[in-house]
Order: structure tokens, then sequence, then C-alpha cells
């Protein structure tokens, strides 16, 4: 890929025979040829936009030539080859697929906070759950103690029987409460509305403008 790559700037800047001896026959080629890449022709070819990048369309396997553009813009037949609605159909199918992106990123990011609502939630209910175990412990506790105090020794141990277990079901409770949190994300998203990646809201400066500059968001700038 990366050889085609060059191969094809090699083209635009020395020309589709660059490699040819003097004295060897040049191809005529001619703009309105099917190798020749029409967008390219029109304004630049989008294969360039995001090279490098999760957006990348991949090499244009058509021929890119400064001369053979010059001459298609002087051409008579400049816009009537209807080059001009196949680039404008092409972008937008690109524009098409970022607003999808974009969708899908607002939809996670919905989904994200519905379900840290809902943890927030079972958090709640959990801490009250909490909350009465231990207050039960420490009734049940003490009733045990009164009865030892009267001697009933076995009921007393069915009481703190009672304890250990009701202890163990706040234990399990609080440290499913821990794993719940630890799960759930630190940092607040956003979705850019101009590529659709999702960015960290109040992200440090040298990354939003790392963002801004990169390829993938300044091509559909």
């Amino acid at each position: 890929m990366a050889s085609h790559a060059l191969a094809q700037m090699l083209d635009e800047l020395m020309g589709k025979d660059r490699n040819l001896a003097p004295t060897e026959k040049r191809d005529q080629v001619h703009w309105s040829d099917p190798d020749v890449c029409k967008h390219f022709l029109v304004n630049f070819c989008p294969h360039e936009l995001f090279t490098n990048t999760r957006a990348d369309l991949g090499p244009c396997t058509k021929l890119h030539d400064e001369a053979l553009r010059k001459e298609y813009t002087k051409s008579s037949k400049s816009g009537k080859m209807g080059y001009e609605d196949d680039f404008l159909r092409f972008l937008q199918g690109l524009i098409s697929d970022v607003e999808k992106r974009i969708r899908r990123g607002h939809q996670r990011l919905a989904l994200n906070n519905s379900q840290g609502s809902l943890s927030s939630n079972l958090n709640s209910l959990k801490d009250d759950k909490i909350k009465m175990l231990t207050e039960r412990i420490a009734d049940l506790v003490q009733q045990a103690e009164e009865l030892g105090c009267e001697g009933k020794v076995e009921e007393a141990q069915g009481m703190m029987k009672l304890c250990d277990q009701l202890e163990e079901e706040r234990r399990d409770l609080e440290s499913s409460k821990l794993q719940q949190q630890s799960n759930e994300p630190e940092k607040t998203m956003e979705v850019c509305q101009v590529c659709g990646a999702l960015l960290v809201v109040g992200d440090v400066q040298q990354r939003i403008d790392e963002h801004l500059m990169g390829k993938q968001h300044a091509g559909l700038c």
C-alpha cells in the first residue's frame, strides 16, 4: 500500500511515463480514459483525505496527473461529463457515513448514561439495604446479649448465628457495590460533531489540538 501511494505521488509530480527513456514512445493518455481518476480532475481525490486513519479509504487505483487535470479544465467538455456530479455524490456518501457514525456515538453515550443512572439507582438501593442490615445486626446483638444474661444460651447462640448470616449478606452487598463503582467510567465523553470521534470532556488542550489537526477531523472540515 505504501509503495502504491509513493508511485502515485511520483506520477502526479513527474507524470506516468517518468521511467521511460528519452527514446521510448510515451503513451498518449487522455483525461477521459477509464484509468484516470475523475475526482482528481474535478478537484481532489477523496482517497487522499484520511490516509493512515480509521477512516482510510485505501489507495486510489486510478491515475492522478496534474497535466491531465489542466487539460480537462481547459477543455470545452469541462463540467459537461458528469464528473462533478459523481464527485459530489461520492462526497455526500462520505458525509452520510460520518453522520451515521455521529448518531452511533450519541446512541452509545446515551446508553452509557442510562446504564450509569441505573447503576446509581442500584447503588442507592444497596446503601438502603446495607443500612437496614446494620441496624438489624445491632438489634440482634443486643438481644443476644440480653438472652445470655438471662441464661438462655441456646437462644442467644441462635441470635448470633443469624447475625453472622446477615453480616455475610452485608459484606456481599458492599463488595458488589465496590465492584460496580470500579467498573464505571471515570471520564465524561462527548461526540465530535465533525468527524464522530469520541472525546473526553475537558481534556487537556494538547490532545484537543491533536484531534483538531488530525487527518480524519481536518479532512471533513
